[in-house]
């Protein structure tokens, strides 16, 4: 009986998102953490019981344009991903945008996971200021 022909070995099948992928989907999914990959908001490894205050939790989407329509403003996303104020004002200093005209109603930002380039209001970036 001649020898049996050995297979090609292939790497094996991945077996999913590791524990701390599983926690940080779950922290997004829950409100503490956005999609910023630097979040610090989000809760770390050194605070086993985080207490995020409300005002902390409060995320915001990077928008198209804001326009009036009749009496409601229409906001339209570039993008899926959500973020905590704070964390955009920081990763758009770190890329070198900075919103500096105060006079302005809304400040151009690129989201820092897909850079779609969107705005923001002027409140949501104060906000976003005061909270570094």
């Amino acid at each position: 009986m001649p020898p049996r022909q050995r297979k090609t070995w292939t790497l094996p099948p991945a077996p999913g998102p590791s524990l701390r992928q599983r926690v940080e989907q779950r922290e997004r999914e829950a409100g503490f953490r956005c999609s910023d990959t630097s979040c610090g908001i989000g809760p770390s490894d050194e605070d086993p019981c985080p207490r995020p205050s409300l005002s902390s939790m409060k995320q915001v989407s990077i928008h198209h344009t804001l326009h009036a329509d009749h009496e409601n403003e229409v906001e339209t996303s570039v993008c899926a991903h959500i973020f905590h104020p704070a964390c955009l004002v920081s990763a758009e200093r770190v890329a070198g945008w900075g919103g500096e005209d105060k006079t302005e109603p809304l400040v151009e930002v690129s989201c820092p996971v897909c850079r779609a380039v969107g705005c923001m209001t002027r409140n949501e970036w104060e906000e976003g200021v005061s909270s570094l």
